[in-house]
């Protein structure tokens, strides 16, 4: 009988991110500490090699979907051919989430790769707000990013926006607005104290049903059906062409209906995003005398210890560039 990832309760992880780099072109405010990030060195990371031999493992064990994240994954040399390697495993979906600074030299290749789609991140729709919160003047750049995502067939296209008080709250319906005639989905996230520690401000937080109500004063909007392991409760605008949704991990919790895993670019998996607890891999991966059979069982007895409950109080150590966006 071919085995089979499973959660603590039974359920099937058939999800997995993994960081193919902890290193990022900008410095979102939210993500980045006030002291820097510490890099992993470069024989911290997973290869190539070592990042599609444990592809392959988790295929195996029936993870159908891969989404690859970073840092900035097309900050990673080589990404086009790590991309064209992980296709030919026979995933059903492989996508990537990217700021989009770098998106338009690269949306050709990435497709052409094998990948079939792109969450792009992008906070807010005004460039000189863009840059005071990420630190870089790329609105322009990522803008173009999102066109060529389009051109080469990487959609529909997701654009990820963290909500946050005082800061972009006041732009959720213009960001709605742009599905309406455009196959566009967005995501807005409620913001969530990974790695940011002392710096998390509660009373920026914008809950799902806050950002509702701002969207229902301007439009006539419509549920759709929920997706069995969405994280996003999804609308759209009535008689709109693209969609949008709430994720909230700070306000309603998910976690019933996560089957997913993280890999972190230093050969760590974590369970949940916001729990200390990460198992190291990488020394057994490294070991020479490792067999596939030993990494199928580490994987599977990991997978079983994986919660369907927040058991950890928010309070995970690394920042999301080190995790994996």
């Amino acid at each position: 009988m071919t085995q089979q990832l499973l959660d603590s309760q039974g359920n099937p992880i058939t999800y997995v991110r993994i960081s193919v780099t902890d290193r990022c072109n900008l410095k979102c405010f939210y993500c980045v500490p006030e002291d820097g990030i510490c890099h992993a060195t470069k024989d911290q990371l997973l290869t190539p090699e070592e990042i599609i031999r444990v592809l392959n493992l988790l295929h195996g064990l029936g993870v159908s979907k891969v989404r690859i994240t970073g840092g900035e994954p097309l900050a990673r040399r080589g990404i086009g051919k790590l991309i064209r390697q992980i296709s030919a495993i026979g995933f059903s979906d492989i996508a990537m989430t990217t700021n989009g600074v770098l998106l338009p030299r690269f949306a050709g290749l990435l497709r052409e790769c094998g990948l079939k789609r792109v969450n792009i991140s992008l906070d807010s729709l005004h460039p000189e707000r863009f840059a005071s919160i990420t630190g870089v003047d790329s609105f322009e750049q990522v803008w173009k990013g999102i066109q060529a995502a389009q051109e080469n067939g990487l959609v529909p296209i997701k654009i990820n926006a963290v909500a946050i008080r005082g800061i972009n709250d006041d732009e959720i319906a213009d960001f709605v607005a742009l599905t309406e005639h455009e196959d566009i989905s967005v995501r807005f996230i409620e913001y969530m104290p990974v790695g940011i520690r002392d710096r998390y401000n509660t009373d920026q937080l914008v809950s799902v049903a806050e950002m509702l109500s701002q969207v229902k004063n301007r439009f006539s909007i419509e549920p759709l059906d929920q997706e069995r392991y969405s994280t996003a409760r999804m609308f759209r605008i009535v008689g709109g062409r693209g969609t949008f949704g709430f994720i909230s991990p700070m306000t309603e919790h998910f976690c019933h209906t996560c089957n997913r895993l993280r890999i972190t670019a230093d050969g760590k998996i974590k369970t949940c995003l916001f729990s200390k607890q990460e198992h190291d891999f990488l020394p057994m991966l490294r070991q020479q005398n490792c067999s596939d059979a030993e990494l199928r069982a580490y994987f599977l007895q990991v997978a079983g210890g994986k919660v369907t409950e927040i058991d950890d109080m928010y309070r995970g150590s690394r920042n999301m560039t080190r995790i994996g966006g």
